[in-house]
């Protein structure tokens, strides 16, 4: 059965959103739906690293590995063969993109993203496996898309919590706020795509909050929220499903993908 959480931003969420930049909703997905998920996801990520011999590119701070052939980017845990995320990824599974219209992330994205027919932009599994999972860094999610989305002022992103999420485990933070300070300055020290990190140095001080979740948990956030996670220190997996979405008619990513592929 489904959870009876959905619908547009209650005026205290929009509260919220406005003050923090973050709305958080408790087991919004049920057990049960986390896992069928969880195993769409699983069966996904095997199928795609499943025999995969390819060259990887270290940039900032991951280690990128681009599958051409189905239009995807696959993220490993620096030169190991345990996959850090994959990304987009609903063109290859039609039971996550399925999930990714369902009207618990589509309504309130209505709000987020000020548009009442919000389309998909991206698609991201986050994958921090048990003693592997590694660190996010601090950053926001504007940089990342500033050059491939008409405005990515109005891309907003809701993250599922597939396990319960903890400190021990590498859980979501967060800087309440931060949204209203436009972009952050970025890292100075590596190649253009560390460029889209924060520069913590020109930040010293700055609290980050800690969000410990449990699992069916949904963060909704903008591309403005400064945000990061440690990596897995525990036994237990702490994966995350995020939707991004943006007004309709905006180009899905995918079209920039292939763009990329046609230019090898």
């Amino acid at each position: 059965m489904k959870s009876m959480t959905t619908g547009r931003l209650s005026d205290d969420e929009r509260a919220g959103l406005d003050r923090d930049g973050y709305v958080v909703r408790h087991c919004v997905f049920a057990p049960t739906e986390i896992a069928e998920i969880v195993s769409e996801c699983e069966a996904l990520v095997a199928d795609l690293v499943r025999d995969r011999y390819t060259r990887r590119f270290p940039v900032g701070s991951y280690v990128f590995d681009p599958d051409f052939l189905r239009d995807t980017m696959i993220k490993w845990e620096g030169d190991t063969d345990v996959v850090h995320g994959i990304e987009p990824f609903a063109h290859l599974s039609p039971a996550l993109d399925a999930w990714a219209h369902d009207p618990r992330f589509l309504e309130p994205m209505c709000d987020l993203v000020g548009d009442d027919r919000p389309a998909l932009f991206t698609e991201k599994l986050n994958l921090k496996r048990p003693r592997h999972g590694g660190v996010n860094p601090l950053h926001q999610d504007y940089p990342y898309w500033v050059d491939i989305v008409p405005d990515p002022a109005r891309v907003a992103t809701s993250m599922l919590f597939l396990d319960d999420s903890t400190l021990e485990n590498g859980c979501l933070h967060v800087v309440p706020g931060s949204h209203k300070r436009g972009v952050w300055k970025g890292r100075t020290d590596g190649d253009r795509f560390a460029a889209n990190e924060i520069d913590t140095s020109a930040y010293v001080g700055v609290e980050t909050v800690p969000l410990e979740l449990r699992a069916g948990s949904v963060v909704m956030f903008g591309s403005y929220l400064v945000h990061r996670s440690e990596p897995n220190r525990s036994e237990r997996e702490r994966r995350a499903l995020l939707f991004s979405y943006q007004p309709a008619g905006a180009p899905h990513m995918l079209e920039s993908f292939r763009k990329l592929r046609g230019r090898r």
